[in-house]
C-alpha cells in the first residue's frame, strides 16, 4: 500500500523545500487529471489544475485546490506538467485534437518562459507518437529542444472509472516512458513516496504497456463472455465455471462474469484504434478481431435472450 503523506495541498507550500515537494501542473482536469493531481497533493506535492470546464474548474476549486483556465498560469511556475486531456478514438482512429491544443499551448508558455519543465503525458497514445508527432511539433512551435530546454516523458495511467482515486494512491507499477535520463530522474522522484515497482523504459514502450493491459482485459472478458454464452447452451452454470477457474492464482477474478459487453471510455475505443494501428503498420490483429467480435456477439445474444 502507498505510504501517505501528511502534507495537504495548502500545507505543501509551507514545506516547499522539502525533497519530495514538488509544484505540478495537471492540463486536462477530468478522471484522470484529477485523480493525478488530488493523489500528487496528497503526497505532499504543490498542485494546480487547468481545465477548460468552468464547471470542472468550480467542482475542484470548492474542494480546496487552486485551478485556472490559463495555461500560462498554471505552467509558469511549475517543475512538472501532467498533460491529462481525452484521446478519442473517432472512426476507429485516435484522435488528437485535444493533445493538439495542448500542444499549442505549451509550446507558447515554453517559449515565453524559457523555464525547463518536464511535460509528462498520460494520455492514452499508440506507440510512436510522442516521439514522432508529439515533441517535433513541440520543438517546431516553440523554437526550443527536447531535452536540452525542456522533458518529456510518458506516464500511462492504469485508473478505474470507479475508483481512480484509490486506484492512483494504491498503483501496481508505475511505468514511466522517458526521452532522457533527466526527463525519468525528476518524474520518479515525484513516485518516491510510493510503493511499488517502477518501471523505467523509452516512450515507445511505454505508450505500448498502456494499450497492452487495456486490450488484455478486453480479451479476458470477451473470453468468458465465449464460456458464459457455451455454458447456457449447454445448460452449465457459468459462474460456478468461472469462479472455479478464477481460483488459479495465475487467471484471477477480473472479468470472469459473462454476460455483458465490454464498454466504458476505454476498452471499446483503444481496442479500434490499436487494431487500426496494427493494420496501417502490416501487423497480425487477429486475436484482436476475435475479442472485438465476441464483444459484438454478446451484445447481440442478450438481444435475443431478453426477447
Amino acid at each position: 500500500m502507498a505510504k501517505m503523506s501528511k502534507y495537504n495541498n495548502e500545507q505543501c507550500a509551507i514545506y516547499a523545500e522539502c525533497e519530495i515537494c514538488m509544484k505540478v501542473s495537471i492540463i486536462g482536469s477530468g478522471v484522470v487529471g484529477q485523480a493525478t493531481g488530488m493523489g500528487l497533493a496528497h503526497h505532499g506535492n504543490d498542485v494546480i489544475f487547468n481545465d477548460i470546464d468552468e464547471n470542472t474548474r468550480s467542482y475542484l476549486e470548492k474542494k480546496g485546490y487552486r485551478v485556472t483556465g490559463d495555461v500560462l498560469e498554471s505552467v509558469c511556475d511549475s517543475d512538472i506538467v501532467f498533460v491529462c486531456v481525452p484521446t478519442p478514438t473517432n472512426n476507429n482512429h485516435m484522435d488528437l485534437t485535444f493533445i493538439q491544443s495542448a500542444i499549442d499551448a505549451l509550446a507558447q508558455v515554453l517559449k515565453e518562459t524559457k523555464k525547463y519543465v518536464v511535460i509528462v503525458f498520460r494520455s492514452t497514445i499508440l506507440p510512436q507518437t510522442t516521439r514522432t508527432i508529439i515533441i517535433p511539433a513541440l520543438e517546431d512551435r516553440s523554437g526550443l529542444k527536447a531535452g536540452k530546454d525542456f522533458g518529456v516523458c510518458m506516464n500511462p495511467e492504469f485508473l478505474r472509472e470507479r475508483s481512480p482515486l484509490d486506484d492512483f494512491l494504491n498503483p501496481s507499477r508505475i511505468v514511466i516512458g522517458e526521452f532522457d535520463k533527466k526527463s525519468g530522474d525528476i518524474l520518479e522522484r515525484i513516485y518516491s513516496s510510493f510503493n511499488c515497482p517502477i518501471v523505467r523504459t523509452d516512450l515507445d514502450t511505454a505508450e505500448m504497456v498502456k494499450y497492452v493491459s487495456n486490450i488484455f482485459l478486453a480479451s479476458k472478458i470477451s473470453f468468458f463472455n465465449e464460456i458464459f454464452m457455451m455454458c447456457n447452451r449447454l445448460g452449465l452454470d457459468a459462474k460456478t465455471v468461472s469462479e472455479a477457474v478464477s481460483l488459479d492464482p495465475r487467471i484471477g477474478g477480473y472479468g470472469i462474469y459473462g454476460g455483458s459487453p465490454f464498454d466504458g471510455k476505454c476498452f471499446p475505443k483503444d481496442l479500434a484504434a490499436f487494431i487500426a494501428f496494427a493494420k496501417s503498420k502490416g501487423l497480425s490483429y487477429k486475436m484482436m478481431d476475435a475479442v472485438d467480435e465476441v464483444n459484438r456477439t454478446i451484445a447481440l445474444f442478450n438481444s435475443k435472450r431478453d426477447k
